[in-house]
């Protein structure tokens, strides 16, 4: 069991060094889904002990700074400071790992099914489906080209519904009223 523990960390931590060539992308995505689901079924690990490692497993392969970005649109990107840009993507970042712990925390035993890789434009998505009594749902990986990082994810549709237009929506109606501040504001307020 020691031995295993670590392999596990060793490849916990080499994975983030690696970029992701689109070759890999459905077979780096098993891997990642797979590790996720096996330690979602050890019922005898703690809770923040495990959160912490799903967040290692699922860091590497998404830009949450990218996804921030985009959420609040180049328009308001742009007109704020460098200092609100900063605590944003601090405060995005935990925002949107937190709610993705909440999401596998409803796991209970579902399938995850890798259908297929499709180019669109200078992008690449990924079609996955999560059967649950028999139903299957949809959710959609997009994946864009880093630099630096091979190919990472910069947004997800779960059932059709973009993650990040979700957000964007959300922060567009807050800067309706409100100055940025506000948006600050709301995402230190939901993770307290």
């Amino acid at each position: 069991m020691k031995i295993v523990k670590v392999l596990w960390a060793l490849l916990m931590f080499s994975l983030p060094l690696m970029a992701i060539e689109e070759s890999e992308i459905k077979s780096t995505m098993r891997v990642k889904i797979d590790s996720v689901t096996e330690l979602l079924k050890q019922k005898s690990i703690d809770k923040r002990e495990r959160d912490v490692d799903i967040i290692k497993i699922i860091d590497p392969v998404f830009d949450f700074n990218l996804m921030g970005k985009l959420s609040l649109g180049k328009k308001v990107y742009r007109s704020i400071s460098l200092a609100e840009k900063k605590e944003f993507s601090i405060l995005f970042n935990q925002k949107i790992k937190a709610s993705y712990i909440k999401k596998v925390d409803l796991y209970s035993d579902e399938q995850v099914i890798i259908k297929e890789l499709k180019k669109v434009k200078s992008r690449i998505h990924l079609l996955t489906y999560i059967i649950s009594s028999g139903e299957e749902n949809e959710v959609l990986y997009k994946f864009y080209r880093s630099k630096s990082r091979g190919w990472v994810i910069y947004d997800l549709d779960v059932l059709g519904v973009s993650i990040i237009q979700t957000y964007r929506q959300q922060f567009a109606e807050i800067l309706r009223d409100h100055d940025f501040d506000e948006v600050l504001q709301r995402l230190k307020s939901d993770k307290e």
